[in-house]
């Protein structure tokens, strides 16, 4: 069951929460283990290692604790040593990251809003915890602003774009023999996949988890492990169906080569797909059908939203639909009007200016 691949997954990600958090401080345990008990996810735990260990990288490089294992100290010998001064200074740090580019050199480029807002936030969120406890005197999280997130262009895809794609996935003009020959064990099993996010909305790491125990064409539904860990019952159309038992009946045994995986979607290398393969395969169509959008998993299930509100102009079902936890999620993103009804809004006070 799709249940036991997401168990797997939460465990591995708990185990790389582990090996960072014993890198430092000792006392930081006591912060992450306050973020298991309060349900936090295990990837958002992972973020805030992250984000700590940068922090406290940093640290050690300051004035007073150069060559000082940080290990054996308590949060007051650092939390309260550190000034304002000294708080901004590693702010400013965040204002770029280091990435690795394509050549496998490292460069430093501009991180994003979000990106420096939720660093912050995790450094507010572990002094905030240290000074509630009584371990530090001096809470200096009031000091550290969040800078302004502007609102994010929703990229979805119209009728005519999501042809194109789907279009694509069947496409081998161009392509040499041996390369027809290694697409045709794919083709079946990628138009599944397209049709099944355009279909359900689900999310991309939900989609790697399925397994073929999961699907049920009789009911034309599955089970999937949403974020989070609840399991929902999903229900698709005749046309995802159709590709599905496509897929099922032909392609996906020829993927597993004889080797034994539970797992509805097969890579070439006869396991589970990773969340990772499927962004890069619906990245290479997106370039092959000439589509000048940034299209990933999410904005095919953007497109399933802004499908499902267009035709029913009930943000509920949307938010049901997409396993959101608050309507007001939805509502942000999905509930906007329309080109054609901005349009029709500036028709309408047009007649301001007519002569009478």
């Amino acid at each position: 069951m799709a249940e036991q691949y997401q168990n797997d997954l939460r465990l591995s990600i708990d185990k790389k929460v582990n090996e960072i958090v014993k890198q430092l401080p000792d006392f930081a345990g006591k912060f992450f283990k306050d973020l298991r008990t309060k349900g936090m996810s295990e990837r958002t735990r992972l973020e805030y290692a992250y984000d700590m260990k940068r922090f406290f990288d940093f640290i050690s490089n300051r004035s007073g604790f150069k060559n000082v294992s940080l290990n054996g100290l308590k949060a007051a010998d650092i939390l309260d040593v550190l000034t304002y001064e000294d708080i901004q200074e590693y702010l400013e740090t965040l204002n770029t990251h280091t990435v690795t580019d394509k050549y496998g050199k490292l460069k430093e480029v501009l991180s994003s809003p979000s990106s420096k807002a939720r660093k912050i936030s995790s450094l507010r969120s572990f002094y905030k915890f240290y000074f509630r406890i009584g371990e530090i005197k001096n809470n200096l999280s009031d000091l550290m602003d969040l800078p302004k997130i502007p609102d994010k262009n929703i990229v979805t895809m119209d009728k005519a774009q999501v042809q194109r794609i789907l279009e694509a996935v069947i496409d081998t003009s161009g392509m040499s023999k041996g390369e027809i020959i290694r697409h045709k064990k794919i083709e079946k099993r990628d138009f599944a996949i397209m049709m099944l996010f355009f279909g359900t909305g689900i999310r991309v790491s939900e989609l790697v988890g399925i397994d073929l125990s999961d699907l049920d064409f009789y009911n034309a539904s599955l089970f999937i492990t949403r974020k989070g860990g609840d399991e929902d019952e999903v229900f698709f159309g005749n046309e995802v169906q159709e590709a599905l038992e496509d897929y099922v009946s032909s392609d996906r045994d020829i993927l597993l080569s004889g080797k034994d995986d539970p797992a509805l979607f097969i890579s070439m290398q006869h396991k589970r797909m990773t969340v990772r393969s499927v962004q890069l395969m619906i990245k290479g169509y997106a370039e092959k059908a000439g589509l000048n959008l940034k299209i990933t998993p999410h904005a095919l299930r953007r497109t399933f939203a802004s499908q499902v509100y267009s035709s029913s102009n009930d943000i509920y079902l949307v938010a049901e639909a997409l396993h959101h936890s608050s309507v007001e999620t939805t509502r942000k993103h999905y509930a906007k009007m329309s080109k054609e009804r901005k349009r029709e809004a500036a028709s309408a006070v047009s007649e301001l200016f007519e002569n009478d």
